[in-house]
């Protein structure tokens, strides 16, 4: 196979999950023996070492307004001034101005498109479908679950040929079980997500309220990720806390904020509770699954694709609080020995279907593909 210059672009290398499949798969296809480059354009770079760590440069030209063409005169100098094959970007704005420069530049290199997410009621905007009539000048588009590609599909009979679904990957031995369970006596959640009302943290509260007055049952819960971006996001929040002094839940939440140790702290919980409903394929829910940790995930979107009820996590309606307390209480009766194998039921999943050497290897064949 022929070794490529490949250039990923990316908004910010913070630790988003968008942020984190394209540093995995910017490592990976640098080990393959290509020459990767990453370019973004926002702050933040939590995921900056790994990458000097495989020292895979990264160029970072802070763009000056939302749309800013300044990016695009940037991308389009860097992609020439590398002589880049084939571009490659996550997400709708880093997608546009991946299209845009890559079409302007003299090198006029192969373009791939990725989204991360998947369409809600109302979505996307209208700036968000001139930027999707840009795909039209790419040679593929990626999404990451088989739920986006059909919204695609629906919305978009012109992506036809030309969409694909790549489900995510990760290292397995960085993502593996622990030797042994927690062993709390009470159970101890974790939940990885930034705070919006598509992560539905207002469920997974009422879900601990109803536990705690039926049946007396009292986890605690750890909260991994942003909590404040813009202000719908604020109001979500203030929503949370709310409800989670006013079911006295206080002692038993703990806000950890952004966190790179995901791998460690599913090593401490004895469950991973996510309850969203918006999203394309969930990073830490493939994270939890490599790690030999339950899951307890909404029953939406790719979720029962993902876990199967009852053998490696439960699954939930997404909508309604009684249904995820009594799936939490069904775990909690569990033994220590019922919860391992559960583990080993997902991790098997995992070294199946969301390996790094899996995920790169796709990716590698479509960038090849699309070069050629």
């Amino acid at each position: 196979m022929k070794l490529l210059k490949i250039l990923c672009v990316i908004d910010n290398l913070n630790t988003g999950g968008a942020q984190r499949q394209i540093s995995n798969l910017a490592i990976g296809l640098n080990r393959r023996g290509h020459d990767v480059s990453v370019f973004c354009y926002a702050p933040g770079a939590l995921l900056a070492e790994p990458l000097e760590l495989e020292q895979i440069p990264v160029y970072f030209r802070p763009k000056k307004s939302r749309f800013s063409l300044d990016v695009v005169r940037e991308l389009r100098r860097l992609i020439d001034s590398l002589r880049i094959d084939v571009t490659v970007s996550f997400l709708n704005t880093p997608n546009f101005y991946a299209v845009l420069a890559s079409r302007l530049s003299e090198r006029r290199p192969a373009v791939v498109v990725s989204e991360r997410f998947c369409d809600m009621p109302g979505y996307p905007p209208p700036i968000e479908r001139a930027v999707r009539q840009s795909y039209r000048l790419s040679d593929q588009v990626v999404v990451n679950s088989f739920h986006q590609r059909l919204n695609f599909l629906r919305r978009y009979p012109w992506m036809k040929d030309r969409v694909i679904t790549i489900y995510n990957g990760y290292d397995l031995q960085v993502f593996r079980p622990a030797p042994n369970e927690p062993g709390h006596k009470d159970i101890h959640i974790l939940v990885v997500a930034s705070v919006s009302k598509y992560k539905n943290g207002l469920c997974l509260i009422r879900a601990l309220n109803i536990l705690n007055k039926e049946y007396g049952l009292q986890p605690s819960v750890s909260w991994a990720g942003l909590r404040v971006i813009h202000k719908k996001r604020l109001d979500y929040l203030k929503a949370m806390e709310r409800e989670i002094d006013l079911s006295g839940l206080l002692e038993r939440w703990r806000w950890l904020d952004q966190r790179t140790d995901i791998a460690s702290l599913l090593h401490q919980h004895d469950v991973l509770v996510h309850p969203s409903y918006g999203e394309g394929l969930p990073n830490v829910v493939c994270e939890a699954m490599a790690c030999g940790r339950p899951v307890i995930l909404s029953d939406t979107l790719d979720h029962p694709r993902l876990i199967t009820n009852g053998v490696n996590g439960y699954l939930f309606d997404w909508r309604d609080p009684d249904d995820l307390a009594r799936v939490i209480k069904e775990f909690s009766m569990l033994s220590e020995g019922d919860r391992h194998r559960m583990g080993e039921m997902g991790r098997a999943y995992a070294e199946l279907n969301l390996s790094l050497d899996r995920y790169v290897g796709d990716f590698e064949r479509v960038l090849s593909r699309v070069v050629s």
